[in-house]
C-alpha cells in the first residue's frame, strides 16, 4: 500500500499521527537554543608561555623555537605559526578539520613535557588551550558612579559585581578592565642602597623570606596526627616597612631605610573610557555549552538585583551584547520566511484561483517547517543565522512538491473525476517525479557537507535544515495534501451573478489561457527550428561566461553588525601618559564624525590589557569600540562611517590602525603578503617596497606591516672575564637589574580576604634615566661593590617588538583591508606588484589572509559542484532507468548558469562563497522542472501519443506547475536578495544566484528541454536504424 493510499484509507489515523508530530514539534521549538553561529569546531590550539622581562629575540630562541620543534610532530597539523614579543611567546597550531581536538591537546601536552627541563627555569609553565568561540566575551558592561573613583570602582567590581555575575547560570567568568588595582609598592632608592651596601635582590629576598606559608611536616601523638604549617604573613604596611634586610655593625637595616613603602596602585594598568568618561568595564564570558541569548537575558535580569546591593547611584551601562545582533539577525530571517510564505500563498492562489486549494498549500508550508523543528531538536541543532537561513531559503521550495501534486489532483477534478480518485491518481502519477526532484535537490548538498574547511562547517546546519524540511515536505505532499484535497478541494461552475472578485479571477484565468496558447505556439515554432534555438542558447551561455570575469570575487560578504572595532597603535615605547592624549584625540574624532542619532556608545581601552586578549598589548595599545544604532534605524552604513573615520585617523601623526572584522572566522587581514626569510631587516625592506606600491591602488585601506616600528632598547653586554674576576655570575647581575627596573612580586599582602601584590623595584624617577642603570651598584660576594658600567657595556639599540614565524620560518607581512574593491581584483593587482618587485633568492613571497581562505573555499566548492552534477545524474538515471533522459534534464544546469552570471552582474554582486553555494543549490533545483516535464512526456508516449504531439501536450500541461514552483521559490528568496534588516548582506549573494538561475532555467526549460528531447530521440532513432541495417546486412 502506497503512502497516498494509506492516507486516504486511514484518514483518522493520519490526523492522529500529524497531531502527535505537531505537539512534539512545538515542544522541540521551545527547547531549541538560539545562537549566532552553529556549534562550529575550530581545529586550532595554542601554547602561551610567559617569560617576564625577556626581549623578543631571546623569547624566540629560548621559548618559541623549542616549542615549535616539539609540537610540529603532533598528528594532523597543517600549519604552525608563532609570535615572540617581550615577555611572552604564543605558538598557534592549525589542524586538519575533523581532528579530535581533545586528543590533539593531550598530544601537545605530552610533547611539551619532553622539553620542559630545557626551557629556562624562570619561564612560566606553558599554557595549552584549544580555541573555542566561547572564549570571546558575550557582553561588555560599563560600571560608573559619581561618588566612586577608579580604585573604588575596581574594588567594587572585583569584590562584589564579579562574584554576583559569575553566579548567573551560563556565565563562565567575568574579567574587570580599567580602574586602579591596589598594589603595595616598595620603591627602592639606589642612593640609600649604596649607602648600606645592599643590592635590589637583597631587599627582594628579605621580604620574600619574611612572609609566606611553609609546610613543616607532621606531628604524631598517641591519638592524633597533625599537619604542621608555619604562617608568617604581613598583616600591615608597617610590618613591611620594618622588615629587616641585614645587620650593619650590629644595627638592623630595615626596608624603610632603603625604600619608600606605599599602599598604592599597579603601574601601566588598563584604562577604560566609556562615553567619554573614565570608568570600569566587565567582560563576561559564557560557558562553552551555554545558550548565548539565554545567558545574556539572564545577565540583563540579574543587573537590577545586583544594583540594589551597590552604593547609591552606581549604574550599569551595557556597551555591547552579542545577543542583540543574534536576535536581530534571527528575527530578520524569521520575518523573511514569513514574507516568503505570504508570497508563495499569493502565487498559488493566482494560478489556481481556488481558495481551498491555496489553503491546502498554505498549510503544507508551516506543517513542513514545524516538523523540521522536531528533527532539528533531535539532531541537536540550534536556531542560528545559518539554520534560519536554511528555513528561509527552503520556504519557496517546500511547496514545490505539494504544488505538483495539488495541480495534478486539480486537473483530474476538472476532468470530472471524483475527489478520492483524483487525489489518489494525482499523487500517484507524479510520485516518482517529485521523489526524484526531492532527492536531486537534497543530493547537491551532500558534497558541501564534505568540504574540509570552515565552509563545510559553516553550511552544515543550513544543509541539514534544508534536507530535513524537504524530506518532510515530500511526505506532506504524498500524504496530507491528497487527504485534504479529497475533503476540501472542489471544482464547480458557479452560474450566479459574479462580483468584482469573481470577474477578476475570470480575467486571470483568461490571461493564463492566452499565455498557455502563446506558449504552445512558441513551443511549436521552437521544435520546428531546433538548430536556431540551440544556437541562440549556446550564444547566451558563451556570452555569460565571458561576462563572469567581470564579476570579481570575495570570501564572505561583510554584515553591518552596528559595531566598529579598531586596534590603534601609538609609536612603540610610548608611555601611557602620551597614549592617553591619543585616546582623547580619538574620542574627539568620534564626536565630530559619528552623528549622535547613529551612535549607541563609545568605549576605549588603552594600556596593558588583562585576560585572554592581553597578549601583545602594551602601554601604547588602544582598542576602540563604537556601537552604532541598529542598521534599520540608520541611513548611513557602518562601512561608510568606517571610511570617514579612516580619513580622520590618517591625520593623526605616528599612529597605525586596523579595523577589525567582527563576526568573521578569522582575525587575518583581507590580504596578507608574507615575505619569508630569516633576516627580518631584509624582509622588512621588501615589505616596505610592496607596501609603497599597494598604497597606489585605490580601494586598499589599513595597509600596514605586521611588525611595528622598532622599539628603543638598552642592551647590557656583560663582560664574562670581569665577572669571573669578581666572583659574579650572569644570573646574579641580570636578576638585580630585573628587580630594579622591571620589578618583581616579593610576596602577597592579605587583607579582609583579598590578596594584593607586594612589588619591589626602583622608584619611578630612577627608572627614567639611563645613568641610573649605568651606576647601579652590584654587591660582590666579598661584600664590596662595583658599578654595572664597570662589568658591562650598555648600548642603545633598536629592536623588533614582535617576531612572527610560520612553519618554523621568520616572516614579515604587509596586510590590508578592502573598501570599494573586490578581493579577486585586489589579489590580481597585488600579484602584479610582486612580479615587478625584485625578490632575492633567500626570500619567498606568498599571499595569505582571507584571500588564501577564499582560494581554498572556491577550489572545494568547485569540486562540490562537479560532485553534485554527478550525484544528480546518477539519481535521475536510477529513477528513469535511462542514460539519455537524465542527460537531457542536466542541460537545465548550464541554462541556470546563464541567469546566475547575468543577474549577479546586473545587481553588482561579486562571486563569493555564498554565491557559489547558491550555484551548487541550483544543480538540484534547476533539474526539478525538467524532471516533471520529461517524466510527463514519457507518460504520454507510453499512452500512444506521437513524439511531437507528446512534447507539445506535456509542455502545455506542465507549464502551470513549472511556473508555479519556480515563482514560489523565486519570490520566497526575494526578501533575502534585497537585504532587509540585520545580517541580510550575508545571504543576498546566495539568494540572487538562485533567483537569476531559476529565472532563465524556468523560461528556457519550457523551450529548450522539449527541443533537446526531440533531438536526442531523433539521434537515437538514427543510431538504431544504422544498427538494424548493419545487423540485417
Amino acid at each position: 500500500m502506497t503512502l497516498t493510499k494509506f492516507s486516504l484509507k486511514r484518514k483518522v489515523t493520519l490526523v492522529m499521527i500529524y497531531s502527535v508530530i505537531i505537539g512534539f514539534s512545538f515542544f522541540s521549538f521551545s527547547q531549541l537554543k538560539i545562537d549566532f553561529f552553529p556549534n562550529i569546531t575550530f581545529p586550532i590550539a595554542g601554547v602561551i608561555t610567559n617569560y617576564p622581562g625577556v626581549g623578543p629575540e631571546d623569547i624566540e630562541n629560548l621559548i618559541t623555537r623549542p616549542i615549535e620543534e616539539t609540537v610540529s610532530s603532533v598528528k594532523n597539523i597543517e600549519k604552525v605559526s608563532s609570535q615572540s614579543f617581550k615577555g611572552s611567546s604564543i605558538v598557534t597550531l592549525e589542524f586538519k578539520y575533523g581532528t579530535d581536538m581533545d586528543k590533539a591537546e593531550n598530544d601537545i601536552r605530552k610533547n611539551l613535557d619532553y622539553i620542559r627541563e630545557y626551557l629556562p627555569d624562570d619561564a612560566e609553565e606553558p599554557l595549552v588551550f584549544v580555541f573555542d568561540p566561547s572564549m570571546m566575551p558575550v557582553s561588555f558592561i560599563n560600571i560608573s558612579s559619581p561618588y566612586l573613583g577608579p580604585a573604588e570602582l575596581r574594588r567594587l567590581s572585583e569584590d562584589v559585581i564579579e562574584p554576583l555575575l559569575e553566579r548567573v547560570e551560563g556565565v563562565a567568568s567575568v574579567v574587570t578592565q580599567g580602574g586602579l588595582r591596589r598594589q603595595i609598592n616598595v620603591n627602592m632608592n639606589p642612593v640609600n642602597l649604596s649607602a648600606y651596601n645592599l643590592s635590589p635582590n637583597e631587599v627582594l629576598m628579605a621580604i620574600q623570606t619574611s612572609s609566606g606559608l611553609q609546610p613543616a611536616g607532621n606531628i604524631e601523638t598517641e591519638n592524633k596526627s597533625y599537619n604542621l604549617r608555619v604562617f608568617s604573613e604581613y598583616t600591615s604596611i608597617d610590618q613591611i616597612k620594618n622588615t629587616i634586610i641585614t645587620y650593619k655593625n650590629g644595627t638592623p637595616v630595615y626596608v624603610k631605610d632603603v625604600a619608600n613603602v606605599i599602599d598604592g596602585y599597579k603601574e601601566n594598568a588598563t584604562e577604560v573610557r566609556s562615553d567619554y568618561t573614565e570608568g570600569v568595564m566587565v567582560m563576561i564570558y559564557k560557558q562553552s555549552d551555554a545558550n548565548t541569548v539565554l545567558t545574556s537575558r539572564r545577565i540583563a535580569e540579574a543587573l537590577p538585583e545586583i544594583t540594589k546591593r551597590l552604593p547609591q547611584e552606581t549604574k550599569f551601562t551595557v556597551l555591547w551584547d552579542q545577543s542583540d545582533f543574534i536576535l536581530r539577525a534571527v528575527n530578520n530571517l524569521r520575518n523573511t520566511a514569513f514574507i516568503a510564505f505570504i508570497m508563495a500563498f499569493i502565487v498559488i492562489y493566482f494560478f489556481l484561483r481556488n481558495l481551498r486549494g491555496s489553503i491546502i498549500m498554505g498549510i503544507s508550508i508551516p506543517m513542513s517547517i514545524i516538523t523540521t523543528f522536531a528533527v532539528m531538536y533531535a539532531a541537536d541543532l540550534t536556531l542560528n543565522i545559518i539554520s534560519m537561513a536554511g528555513l528561509a531559503l527552503a520556504v519557496g521550495m517546500l511547496v514545490d512538491n505539494s504544488i505538483v501534486v495539488l495541480e495534478n489532483i486539480y486537473r483530474h477534478r476538472e476532468l470530472g473525476k471524483d475527489a478520492e480518485t483524483s487525489a489518489e491518481l494525482g499523487a500517484k502519477e507524479v510520485g516518482i517525479a517529485i521523489t526524484a526532484s526531492t532527492l536531486t535537490t537534497i543530493s547537491v548538498f551532500l558534497p558541501v557537507l564534505f568540504v574540509p574547511n570552515i565552509t563545510g562547517q559553516l553550511f552544515k546546519d543550513m544543509v541539514l535544515t534544508i534536507t530535513f524540511s524537504l524530506v518532510v515536505s515530500l511526505l506532506v505532499a504524498l500524504t496530507l495534501v491528497p487527504l485534504m484535497s479529497s475533503q476540501l478541494l472542489k471544482v464547480k461552475i458557479d452560474s450566479s451573478p459574479k462580483g468584482k472578485w469573481s470577474r477578476w479571477k475570470d480575467k486571470v484565468g483568461v490571461m493564463l489561457e492566452k499565455l498557455s496558447a502563446k506558449y504552445k505556439g512558441w513551443l511549436h515554432w521552437s521544435i520546428s527550428h531546433r538548430k536556431t534555438v540551440l544556437a541562440a542558447v549556446t550564444f547566451l551561455f558563451v556570452l555569460s561566461l565571458s561576462i563572469s570575469g567581470l564579476l570579481g570575487g570575495e570570501f564572505l560578504p561583510r554584515s553591518d553588525e552596528a559595531l566598529i572595532n579598531v586596534l590603534i597603535e601609538s609609536p612603540s615605547g610610548t608611555p601611557i601618559e602620551i597614549t592617553r592624549r591619543y585616546a582623547h584625540n580619538i574620542e574627539q574624532i568620534i564626536k565630530e564624525t559619528v552623528a549622535p542619532k547613529d551612535l549607541e556608545s563609545v568605549s576605549l581601552f588603552f594600556g596593558t590589557r588583562e585576560g585572554i586578549g592581553a597578549f601583545g598589548t602594551t602601554a601604547s595599545t588602544i582598542e576602540l569600540f563604537v556601537r552604532l544604532k541598529p542598521v534599520e534605524e540608520r541611513k548611513i552604513s557602518q562601512f561608510e562611517i568606517e571610511d570617514k573615520l579612516r580619513e580622520k585617523f590618517d591625520e593623526i601623526p605616528g599612529i597605525t590602525y586596523a579595523f577589525q572584522q567582527g563576526g568573521s572566522f578569522t582575525t587575518e587581514k583581507d590580504i596578507e603578503v608574507k615575505i619569508i626569510g630569516f633576516d627580518i631587516d631584509g624582509a622588512k625592506a621588501i615589505a616596505n617596497q610592496i607596501k609603497s606600491e599597494m598604497e597606489k591602488i585605490e580601494g586598499l585601506v589599513d595597509i600596514a606591516l605586521n611588525t611595528k616600528e622598532t622599539t628603543p632598547e638598552l642592551q647590557v653586554h656583560l663582560n664574562k672575564e670581569i665577572l669571573n674576576d669578581f666572583g659574579l655570575t650572569n644570573l646574579m647581575v641580570a636578576g638585580n637589574i630585573s628587580t630594579a627596573i622591571q620589578g618583581r612580586v616579593a610576596a602577597i599582602y592579605r587583607e579582609k580576604g583579598d590578596e594584593y601584590d607586594i612589588y619591589v623595584q626602583y622608584d619611578k624617577k630612577y627608572r627614567k634615566k639611563k645613568d641610573a642603570l649605568e651606576n647601579m651598584e652590584i654587591v660582590l660576594p666579598t661584600g664590596g661593590r662595583i658599578k654595572l658600567k664597570d662589568v658591562a657595556e650598555i648600548t642603545e639599540e633598536e629592536s623588533t617588538p614582535t617576531i612572527f614565524r610560520e612553519n618554523q620560518s621568520r616572516f614579515v607581512s604587509v596586510g590590508c583591508a578592502l573598501s570599494g574593491i573586490d578581493l579577486s581584483t585586489a589579489v590580481a593587482k597585488i600579484n602584479d606588484i610582486i612580479q615587478r618587485t625584485p625578490i632575492p633568492s633567500e626570500y619567498q613571497v606568498i599571499i595569505g589572509g582571507t584571500a588564501e581562505d577564499q582560494q581554498e573555499a572556491f577550489f572545494y566548492l568547485g569540486l562540490a559542484f562537479i560532485a553534485a552534477i554527478l550525484l544528480v545524474y546518477m539519481i535521475m538515471a536510477s529513477l528513469f532507468e535511462s542514460f539519455v533522459d537524465p542527460l537531457i534534464i542536466m542541460f537545465t544546469v548550464p541554462l541556470s548558469i546563464i541567469g546566475v552570471i547575468l543577474f549577479l552582474a546586473i545587481t553588482g554582486t561579486t562571486l563569493s562563497v555564498m554565491a557559489l553555494v547558491g550555484i551548487v543549490m541550483l544543480v538540484g533545483i534547476a533539474v526539478n522542472n525538467g524532471i516533471v516535464l520529461v517524466d510527463y512526456i514519457n507518460q504520454l508516449r507510453k499512452e500512444g501519443l506521437e513524439l511531437f504531439e507528446a512534447v507539445e501536450e506535456a509542455g502545455k500541461t506542465r507549464m502551470r506547475p513549472v511556473l508555479m514552483t519556480a515563482m514560489t521559490t523565486i519570490l520566497g528568496m526575494v526578501p533575502l536578495a534585497i537585504e532587509l534588516g540585520s545580517g541580510a548582506e550575508t545571504w543576498s549573494p546566495l539568494a540572487r544566484a538562485v533567483i537569476g538561475g531559476l529565472l532563465t532555467t524556468t523560461l528556457l526549460t519550457l523551450i529548450v528541454i522539449p527541443v533537446l528531447y526531440i533531438v536526442f530521440e531523433r539521434m537515437g532513432e538514427k543510431i538504431k536504424n544504422k544498427l538494424r541495417k548493419r545487423a540485417a546486412g
